[in-house]
């Protein structure tokens, strides 16, 4: 049968930028990275002795212990440096061009989520947000919006808002991370890395990067409009 495609929904960290975690970068950035990695929060989210919610705090309390205070100017101005991966434009642009709702959504940061929409023109955008006071100043805590074990549901909500069959929906990511995304969509792609795995009963498709997953796409749309398999 044709497969269509009427929704991509795209991880951010290592899909549509170069940075393979904005929370890492962010750490780099300010100079608290070897303070995080020290304290393993990943491993104690993984064990599920800390919330996201407990994640995101420990590290802004961790960056504002090594820098004093942070404007949240300077948040954008640290993402302002992030690059998009290559080919991220020109798929997108494709995808639009033939009506195919775009969506990103990510556990990493808003900031840079929102800064990666306004140039690729994505309207759909969920990524967990940082918070300021009235001064401008960053505050330790986030607003949890994706947890990584939430994707999936994040992607139900998407698909159902648009009245999109989830078996016509892609969802491309590049980790172990992304499986509760990949799970629930008909078209689920891995970027970069085909050693993820995400059950014995899950088909994934993989692809070296987005040039190579444009093609991939244009093959989707062709069939969908109606070349059978």
């Amino acid at each position: 049968m044709p497969r269509k495609l009427r929704l991509a929904v795209f991880d951010l960290d290592g899909v549509l930028v170069k940075e393979r975690s904005s929370w890492a970068y962010l750490h780099r950035f300010f100079g608290s990275y070897e303070l995080v990695r020290r304290a393993n929060y990943a491993k104690l989210f993984e064990e599920g002795v800390i919330t996201y919610s407990d994640w995101m705090r420990l590290d802004l309390e961790a960056i504002l212990q090594v820098r004093g205070a942070v404007h949240c100017s300077e948040i954008e101005e640290a993402f302002s440096y992030v690059e998009l991966a290559e080919g991220a434009w020109e798929l997108v642009d494709y995808l639009k061009r033939s009506n195919v709702k775009v969506a990103i959504v990510s556990s990493g940061i808003e900031v840079l989520a929102a800064r990666v929409a306004r140039v690729l023109g994505i309207e759909e955008v969920y990524a967990n947000k940082l918070v300021c006071d009235d001064r401008g100043m960053l505050v330790p805590h986030g607003i949890e919006v994706v947890s990584p074990s939430r994707k999936g549901a994040v992607v139900v909500e998407i698909a159902a808002k648009y009245g999109i069959p989830l078996s016509e929906t892609m969802f491309v990511g590049d980790s172990v991370i992304d499986c509760s995304a990949f799970s629930v969509v008909g078209i689920p792609v891995v970027l970069g890395d085909e050693s993820v795995r995400c059950g014995e009963d899950l088909k994934l498709i993989y692809v070296s990067n987005l040039p190579e997953l444009t093609l991939l796409v244009r093959e989707l749309l062709s069939e969908g409009a109606g070349t059978q398999v």
